[in-house]
């Protein structure tokens, strides 16, 4: 495919009311909507939604970079396949074959530092483009038998035990069979009031899974499962800092439920170290599923790669999004859709956070899932998404 033509739009998303974690308070998040228009005027999107305290690089240098990558793609032949993607995103020059045989050399400027969220608007892109130009569902390029739908849980946002019970049972009646709440920054003793709410508002069917954003020391996440234990949770997100993985490790011994690593994934060397067996770990994963962040990892490709050694390690993964718009969480929904298994619901069903979400789009649960779109590519009409 050739691009004729490559926009940068800055994006910002308003959120109704400001989202707090363990980390920070979120009344906004701003990024970037990339077009890429091939030979044919196909448009294929994608989004970057960078979010430094997770690993990501600034928004000010992902524009950047994303204008000078740009700038390079116009009137360039890529190739046709997944791999030329592949050598299109890589910071050395390539070899690629053009339309008729004849091998050229891509390059592109290379960053002086990883700009994941970048890398995934323009990945994105150009999986939109190629799946189009296939006619084929983006996910079918990840996985040849990918799930037509996904599970996603639902993030509870309020403050207050009552208000949060409300909001609860709010989305069970929606269909959401499990339910998400932020955890840490405030003490053990209000988190288990807010827990509990939770659980007592909507029975002990529904799955509820707690997100500490790394906010706990290890004594705290000790302290603090040993009471949130007893609500029957599901799993905890990153409950010790994101830089010790014996520290996770040792909570995921003890824990009453499964740990899921997020915030470290950020990291390289502790995405290393997550999927290499460590003997000092007692030569079993670490933790029992890790968490993907597409616009944290760099991709949907990337993703994919750590999905799969996860899983001959025996851990588990499910996708969440970066509280991103709907470009980014279409093409998180393609890659969950093609992951090993389907088991655990992803965090995908944030779009509800936004004020200014499109009206309509495909990617809207129902009944607490996302089925995809037939069409091909992401499925979004460039005219809707900004």
């Amino acid at each position: 495919m050739r691009i004729a033509h490559a926009t940068l739009t800055p994006l910002r998303l308003d959120l109704l009311q400001p989202l707090k974690t363990a980390r920070a308070t979120y009344p906004a998040r701003e990024g970037f909507l990339v077009r890429l228009v091939d030979e044919d005027g196909r448009v294929g999107l994608g989004e970057a939604m960078p979010l430094p305290e997770f690993g990501t690089e600034s928004v000010e240098v992902c524009g950047a970079m994303l204008g000078a990558w740009l700038s390079s793609l116009k009137g360039q032949f890529l190739g046709d396949s997944v791999r030329a993607i592949e050598d299109t995103l890589s910071p050395f020059p390539r070899e690629v074959a053009r339309g008729d045989g004849v091998r050229i050399r891509a390059q592109h400027p290379a960053p002086e530092r990883p700009v994941p969220a970048a890398e995934h608007a323009l990945e994105l892109a150009l999986l939109d483009l190629l799946a189009q130009r296939q006619g084929v569902p983006l996910c079918w390029l990840l996985a040849e038998e990918a799930r037509p739908e996904v599970a996603v849980n639902a993030l509870l946002g309020a403050e207050t035990p009552q208000a949060l019970a409300e909001e609860a049972k709010a989305a069970v009646a929606e269909g959401f069979g499990t339910l998400k709440l932020k955890v840490a920054g405030r003490s053990i003793e209000e988190d288990e009031a807010r827990v509990k709410a939770v659980r007592e508002a909507v029975g002990a069917d529904v799955k509820l899974r707690l997100d500490a954003n790394g906010g706990w020391s290890e004594p705290e996440a000790k302290r603090a499962l040993d009471k949130l234990g007893w609500y029957g949770l599901e799993l905890v997100e990153q409950p010790t800092p994101p830089d010790d993985l014996p520290a996770l490790w040792r909570v995921q011994r003890r824990s009453p439920c499964m740990v899921a690593a997020d915030e470290s994934l950020g990291s390289p060397e502790a995405l290393r170290a997550l999927l290499t067996v460590d003997p000092l770990l007692g030569g079993g994963p670490a933790v029992g599923a890790v968490v993907l962040k597409p616009m944290v990892l760099g991709g949907l490709l990337p993703c994919l790669v750590v999905a799969m050694r996860a899983t001959r390690l025996g851990m588990q993964s499910y996708v969440t999004s970066s509280l991103d718009g709907v470009v980014a969480r279409a093409g998180a929904t393609h890659l969950a859709a093609a992951l090993p298994s389907g088991a655990l619901a992803s965090g995908l069903a944030v779009g509800r956070l936004f004020s200014n979400e499109p009206p309509v789009h495909p990617y809207k649960p129902v009944n607490g899932h996302i089925r995809l779109p037939e069409a091909s590519g992401l499925g979004l009409d460039p005219k809707v998404v900004g």
